[in-house]
């Protein structure tokens, strides 16, 4: 199947089928070009520092790399409207937003700022997560990194997101005939954008481990609903072991239940331990452990990044995600380049990290005792979604 992106800056022809045996990771220089500006939390080098880390490594052959596209308003106003489209570039090309309208989409805030780049690197990460869809549509793994825009509505911004990418991915498997999806956020934040797109889809199954009572403050347990929404409130200091048992105990036996036809996974960061903007308590480790089992529950799967305020955790945890998605180890030890390239990042909020953020990627398991309220949520969150444990 060959197919043109006709509404993309740039014109991109899909591949040939990709078969299991090969994953591909989307990227783009615009991410490393852009800031949020000021001490926005985005303002960290997240995109370009995995992709220096990834080639400092030895982990991605030229083949294997995919410059994302910019999609065009013509094609966000598919799920975006038109009028905040037209506000979203006309405010990037003036630099500048009425009261009004800073009010009704949202934009001039402290979350989502004017910046020199605010429609074109969303829209690269819409356009990153279209490919996405369209290279997995008969069979493949995809990395979209700069994807992951959960917050975003479809008529103003949200939650440092603008655009929402992943409606678009979404929209777009149905397009190319794949009908069940099961879309599962592993952000500290709750994927309200995502769930506000799609209120009423019976074939898409949204799945949200998020923190409680941490914004956007929606993904109660009383948010739940058999086979379309299971809202997994995170309580703080949530731990590998926890997080572990959340999913071999209730996510995987529902997953095969809905048996999805393609998974979208948003690989949100801030829920590891070092984030600044959750009080969760993760390592990297069991998150890939997890990347690893959702593997084996499709032959379609989109991976995109997300939220991740530490430029350290964030750089190492998508890192090992691109190893697990294209099915390579993950190194524990780094060669020289990789060190330096870690030593090299700046953080506003920290000069130097912990010794041991630099000389792995590997974190410390943050394996704990299994808390009585974590085993409470399960069991009630089975009940509701009609699930009977072993």
């Amino acid at each position: 199947m060959i197919n043109e992106y006709k509404l993309l800056d740039v014109k991109y022809k899909k591949l040939e089928v990709l078969h299991l045996s090969k994953a591909v990771l989307i990227g783009s220089e615009i991410y490393r070009n852009s800031q949020f500006g000021g001490k926005h939390p985005l303002s960290i080098p997240r995109v370009s520092a995995v992709l220096d880390l990834i080639r400092a490594i030895g982990i991605c052959d030229k083949e294997e790399y995919k410059t994302g596209p910019c999609a065009k308003p013509e094609l966000l106003q598919r799920f975006h409207t038109p009028e905040y489209i037209s506000i979203l570039k006309k405010t990037e090309m003036s630099q500048k937003i009425s009261q009004k309208d800073a009010k009704i989409y949202n934009i001039g805030s402290l979350s989502n700022p004017v910046f020199p780049e605010m429609f074109k690197r969303p829209a690269t990460s819409v356009g990153s997560s279209l490919l996405a869809a369209d290279l997995v549509a008969d069979g493949g793994r995809a990395y979209s990194l700069g994807g992951g825009l959960h917050h975003g509505m479809s008529g103003y911004a949200n939650g440092f997101c603008f655009l929402n990418d992943l409606a678009f991915a979404i929209n777009r498997l149905r397009e190319l005939g794949i009908q069940r999806v099961a879309y599962i956020d592993l952000d500290a934040h709750h994927c309200d954008g995502v769930t506000a797109a799609f209120p009423e889809d019976e074939n898409l199954f949204i799945v949200s481990a998020h923190e409680d009572k941490r914004w956007p403050f929606t993904g109660g347990i009383d948010e739940n609903l058999v086979d379309r929404f299971l809202n997994i409130p995170l309580p703080s200091r949530c731990n590998d072991t926890e997080y572990l048992f959340i999913f071999e105990k209730l996510v995987f036996p529902l997953l095969e239940r809905f048996q999805p036809e393609a998974l979208i996974i948003q690989g949100g960061a801030d829920a590891l331990e070092d984030d600044p903007m959750s009080r969760l308590s993760l390592s990297n480790q069991v998150l890939w452990k997890i990347l690893t089992m959702l593997l084996e529950q499709s032959q379609r799967v989109i991976l995109t990044g997300g939220g991740g305020y530490n430029p350290w955790t964030v750089s190492r945890l998508w890192t090992g995600f691109w190893a697990v998605m294209s099915g390579r180890s993950v190194p524990e030890n780094l060669p020289s380049e990789a060190i330096s390239l870690l030593k090299s990042l700046s953080w506003q909020r920290q000069t130097m990290p912990k010794e041991r953020l630099l000389n792995s990627i590997l974190d410390i398991p943050q394996e704990d005792q299994l808390r009585n309220e974590v085993r409470e949520r399960v069991e009630k969150m089975s009940v509701l979604h009609k699930f009977i444990q072993n």
